[in-house]
């Protein structure tokens, strides 16, 4: 019976992730984990073991992070970075894009996606009004790089920091690893998007002129605490690489440094809870509590058991879990998934898997978000500013139809990465 009702919930947690419109997810999700907690269908439940249900590592790096990029954003660094850009560029549009695109890349690999989308798409939509042209294209290249860039790190993406916890992976090796591929993935769907643009470019260099002659110091609001929040930044990303020489967790590094920045910026936990993104921190408490409990019901081990026949074929089981990711996550989305799959990645590798199986699923997983609109909270977001802005709505299959070769191509390249890392590198 007890089995019965943690199907049950579970089933009904996807449900409301994959098909609720009109309820906010991470409500549901977070009732139905303490629907769990009330009837206690399996041992554990209880608040005394509430750390070994729910990974604090995660929402710790969420919320320092968080804390971080705000106090960003409200100095004005963000725009700032962007007009440079445009200013770099010389008036050449392929030349801005491509630019626009790198920040984007840098953003998303150390900042959240979500708040990557949002600091970004303002300045596609000025570049947009600027020459008269439809910023759907632009957006849609901006979300696809967004979540590629976002997989070269452990901070990188929701997913990533999920697997960074679960699996216990060294913020160096995993960015040593999955830099490379998301350098080539970056330069593939560029250049795709360059080749199939349907705008006639020629006459653009003119109309971005206006755009050139913008001052870039006017985007700053508060020179003091950008600074300041350049260097906490700057230090707890040089934390997060030698974190494993220091002997120190990446969460607890993620929130000293967000401290500290409060104290020299003179915020206080009131101010900075109104600008926080909680609906994402009680969501994914929410799924640790059903991912918990599907785990003791032996779920994970059902679906490890599927997969344990291929650990004397290491590559083989590599490729396979890499496009159970790119596949699974487009309709389960990013985090909800990757909770369902990381444990069973973690019991295979206890089993005599290759440790490598952690990347191969981080680049299926990651590289298959941009496939469809669940994918990631961020598409979802990138898709509504672009009905926001233009009045025409992207729906599922239209979405599907401008992402399905890029994520076809980039895929491609992911599993001739994994050939050639694991017959040259391992």
């Amino acid at each position: 019976m007890s089995s019965v009702l943690v199907l049950a919930i579970a089933v009904l947690t996807y449900y409301f992730i994959i098909f609720a419109r009109k309820i906010k997810k991470s409500i549901i999700t977070f009732f139905l984990g303490v629907l769990l907690f009330m009837f206690k269908p399996v041992p554990g439940l209880n608040f005394e073991n509430v750390g070994n249900i729910v990974s604090f590592e995660t929402l710790g790096i969420l919320l320092g992070m968080m804390i971080i990029v705000e106090i960003m954003k409200e100095s004005g660094f963000f725009t700032f970075t962007a007009v440079n850009v445009i200013k770099l560029s010389r008036n050449k549009f392929w030349t801005a894009i491509f630019l626009l695109m790198i920040v984007v890349i840098l953003f998303s690999a150390f900042l959240d996606n979500l708040v990557t989308i949002i600091l970004i798409a303002p300045i596609i939509f000025l570049i947009s009004d600027t020459l008269n042209i439809d910023p759907a294209p632009l957006m849609m290249l901006s979300i696809f790089v967004d979540n590629i860039g976002g997989m070269s790190t452990l901070i990188g993406s929701p997913l990533n920091i999920v697997l960074g916890s679960v699996g216990k992976l060294d913020f160096t090796q995993f960015l040593i690893t999955m830099l490379p591929l998301t350098i080539i993935s970056f330069l593939i769907t560029f250049f795709m998007f360059k080749a199939t643009y349907k705008e006639d470019t020629s006459n653009f260099s003119e109309k971005l002129k206006k755009l050139s002659e913008m001052d870039p110091k006017k985007a700053i609001q508060d020179k003091n605490s950008m600074i300041k929040s350049l260097i906490i930044f700057v230090i707890v990303l040089l934390g997060f690489m030698f974190h494993s020489m220091i002997n120190m967790n990446i969460a607890i590094i993620a929130i000293s440094g967000s401290m500290v920045l409060m104290l020299l910026t003179k915020r206080d936990f009131e101010s900075m809870a109104k600008q926080l993104d909680w609906d994402t921190m009680f969501f994914y408490a929410g799924l640790f509590i059903v991912t918990f409990s599907l785990q003791e019901i032996g779920v994970i081990d059902v679906i490890s058991n599927l997969f344990i026949p291929l650990i004397n074929t290491p590559l083989v089981l590599m490729l396979i879990i890499m496009w159970v990711g790119a596949l699974v996550i487009p309709f389960l989305s990013a985090v909800p998934g990757t909770l369902l799959i990381a444990p069973v990645v973690g019991v295979l590798i206890s089993k005599g898997a290759p440790f490598e199986l952690w990347y191969a699923y981080a680049i299926g997983a990651n590289l298959g978000t941009n496939l469809t609109p669940l994918g990631a909270v961020q598409n979802i977001v990138g898709a509504s500013l672009i009905q926001k802005q233009t009045g025409k709505e992207i729906g599922f299959a239209e979405y599907m139809k401008m992402a399905s070769l890029t994520v076809l191509a980039t895929l491609i390249v992911g599993t001739l990465y994994l050939f050639f890392h694991y017959y040259v590198i391992l």
